[in-house]
Formats: structure tokens, C-alpha cells, sequence
């Protein structure tokens, strides 16, 4: 049988991760946190669960996730979020594999949970990433992009059949929090990688992702949950956009107005 360590990284997570690890230590063999800076009660309730605490000055998100990743004892990994909770189902899989690996990396689906919810809805869309790996196969690489596993040549994928739950939702004032800060650092890699929008795709970006996040990824089946949460993620898209504006239109007003000087 297979030793599994599992890692999550934390900030002010204390409403939603004594729930993650209580299902999580159904299946890990060991549990690694990297917190940067909370000042909640996050790490008391991840001592309650044996839990290797650390502490790493945040970066950005997949910097994060990779040294959370090298801290761990094991050559199997599984990538968690503080909001994401493992389902019985899924624990009852994991379990299987863990007797038995076919694959070098599974990818597994996660399903969005919103107040009142038992589970996620049947037919709305789902996220489906890698997340239980073979270091030796696969590994979360540290670099400017969102957080994802990346695959060594010759890997094998398998999919798992049964879900992750994702609790991202606390309040409104929350999410819109997170987003603000998430597009500060979409921000700096978009410029750090010379990326730019069109004014059309400025204009436009607010209701063709409106339609992209309520139809195309069915969050109308989510109810009137579906309905805020489409207009909110659309909203984060069109304020990543609007960021990188504001700071090029910010500077070049700041070019001029310096040239400006050394003329007079």
C-alpha cells in the first residue's frame, strides 16, 4: 500500500477547514499546511488534526502550492484546497487506489456547494484537474500562473469517479474580497508576460463571460446562487482586465507628465 501526504495552504481559513481535514484524514497518511499569516484560530484547529503546520511568506498562489508540495514526505501527493472537502464516496476510492495505483496521476471533478446544498448539482459544470499524483510523474510547478499539476512525459491519467465538494462560498463581501486580491496578481503576471486587451474586449467582457459562466457552464442550474455567482465571476473577469488598463493609462500619464517636467 501506497503512503499518501496530502497539502493545503491556508490563510484565515478557520470557518472551513476543520471540516476539510476531518474527511481528509480518512485517506492521508500525512497532512502538510503552509499558512501565510493568518490570524484566526487557523492554526489551533489544524493541531487538532495532527496536521504538519509551516509557515511560507506568500508569493502568489502556485509558488505557494509548490513549496507545500516539496514539504512532504511521501511520493504520492494529493492537492487540496481549504474549502474543498473530499466526499464519502471519493474517500472509499481514494482508499482503492491507494491499495493499488493503475495510473501515475488521476484527475478528479469538483463540484461547487452553495448554502442549502447536500451536494453539487447534477448538471452543472464541473472542474476537472489533476490532483492526486506520483511526484515522480507529475508536480505543481512554481511559476506566475494559476495553480496546476503539470505532467512529465510518459505520464498515465486516470479519471476518479466520484467528487470533490467546494465550499468556496462565506458571504458575498468574501468572495469579492478574494477576487479583488486574485486579480492584483493576474495583473502582475499578465504584465510580467506582456499581455493586453483590446478597448472591444473591455467593453465586451462583462456579458460574454456572463453568458459563458450561466450557460455554457450551466451555473443556471444552480439556482438563484447560479444567477450571483455568474454575474460575480463575470465581474472578476472584467476587473482583471479593467486593473491592467488603469495601470497602463496610470503610467503613461505619469511618462508624460515627467517628460512634460523635463521639458520646462
Amino acid at each position: 500500500m501506497i503512503k499518501l501526504s496530502a497539502y493545503i495552504v491556508t490563510l484565515n481559513e478557520q470557518e472551513r477547514l476543520g471540516r476539510t481535514l476531518e474527511a481528509l484524514q480518512q485517506v492521508a497518511d500525512e497532512i502538510v499546511i503552509v499558512d501565510s499569516g493568518s490570524t484566526d484560530k487557523t492554526q489551533e484547529i489544524a493541531q487538532q488534526y495532527k496536521t504538519r503546520f509551516l509557515f511560507h511568506k506568500w508569493k502568489n498562489i502556485s509558488s505557494q502550492k509548490h513549496y507545500a508540495q516539496e514539504q512532504c514526505q511521501n511520493t504520492w501527493v494529493l492537492s487540496l484546497d481549504a474549502d474543498e472537502v473530499l466526499s464519502p464516496e471519493l474517500i472509499k476510492e481514494i482508499q482503492q487506489i491507494k491499495k493499488n495505483p493503475t495510473a501515475d496521476a488521476y484527475r478528479v471533478r469538483i463540484g461547487d456547494m452553495f448554502p442549502g446544498f447536500k451536494k453539487p448539482r447534477k448538471w452543472t459544470r464541473k472542474y476537472n484537474l489533476v490532483r492526486l499524483y506520483n511526484r515522480q510523474k507529475a508536480t505543481m510547478p512554481d511559476d506566475l500562473t494559476h495553480d496546476r499539476v503539470v505532467r512529465f512525459c510518459g505520464c498515465q491519467v486516470e479519471q476518479l469517479k466520484n467528487e470533490i465538494y467546494h465550499y468556496s462560498y462565506l458571504s458575498l463581501s468574501q468572495t469579492w474580497y478574494k477576487y479583488n486580491m486574485y486579480t492584483d496578481e493576474l495583473v502582475k503576471t499578465a504584465l510580467a508576460t506582456g499581455k493586453s486587451y483590446s478597448r472591444i474586449r473591455l467593453m465586451t467582457e462583462f456579458p460574454y463571460q456572463f453568458f459563458r459562466y450561466y450557460f455554457i457552464r450551466r451555473y443556471i442550474f444552480n439556482g438563484s446562487w447560479g444567477l450571483v455567482m455568474a454575474i460575480t465571476l463575470a465581474y472578476f473577469r472584467f476587473l482583471k482586465i479593467s486593473k491592467i488598463f488603469e495601470y497602463k493609462m496610470l503610467n503613461a500619464e505619469q511618462s508624460l507628465s515627467s517628460s512634460n517636467d523635463e521639458v520646462l
